[in-house]
């Protein structure tokens, strides 16, 4: 019996086949492994951008919510100018004749009250509260910001009664025009500071404070 043994050509031609095998299976491996990699980083990606849109969003909803928080100040600044001598505390006013107790950032524990914020404690008002969660008559109900503000003005006195500069924080505007030894000396007049909160949608939370002196 005669045995045929392989030709070179054959040979080759096998080898070539097994290495061409072998280079689709290694392209393979290189493909899947790429394919993972730009997966990371499309995920990655889209993470980042989420991040960024809601800190865009949480910028711009702070600012909203401190540009609402200027309807208090003006409203505790207009009743400051209208309330006379302010030397005892009025509820029609929200306001305290006394420096209110803080907490230790500084905002007034009145405002902290979470069971009745509207009347701060017994130093204001129902009627004071801002809400702008409900339209009032004739406004449209579409771009209603959902906040409800609430405000708090103490004088920066010890005590209340009558001013005094020894016991109160107080300010007195120079001479226009310049100080000469003639001049008189206007009178102090005490500083009072306004204190608002505002309550916004998912249960966000903001304070903000000025002083004023009238």
């Amino acid at each position: 019996m005669k045995t045929s043994s392989p030709t070179p050509s054959s040979t080759k031609t096998t080898m070539q086949a097994t290495s061409v095998r072998r280079q689709r299976g290694v392209i393979m491996v290189i493909a899947l492994i790429t394919l993972a990699i730009l997966m990371i980083g499309a995920v990655a990606a889209i993470r980042a951008m989420n991040v960024s849109l809601s800190s865009v969003g949480n910028f711009g909803f702070k600012r909203d919510m401190a540009n609402q928080a200027e309807r208090a100040l003006r409203r505790a600044m207009g009743a400051l100018n209208a309330g006379g001598a302010l030397e005892a505390n009025d509820t029609a006013l929200n306001y305290s004749a006394a420096m209110l107790p803080t907490s230790a950032e500084g905002i007034p524990t009145a405002l902290l009250a979470t069971s009745t914020p509207e009347t701060v404690s017994g130093f204001g008002v129902a009627a004071n509260a801002i809400d702008l969660t409900t339209a009032v008559a004739g406004e449209s109900t579409s771009n209603l910001p959902n906040m409800k503000i609430y405000y708090v003005v103490d004088r920066l006195c010890l005590n209340a009664g009558p001013l005094s500069s020894d016991s109160c924080q107080t300010v007195s505007a120079a001479p226009q025009g310049g100080k000469s030894p003639g001049d008189v000396t206007s009178s102090p007049k005490p500083v009072f500071r306004i204190t608002v909160r505002v309550d916004g949608p998912r249960g966000s939370q903001s304070f903000y404070q000025a002083t004023y002196s009238n």
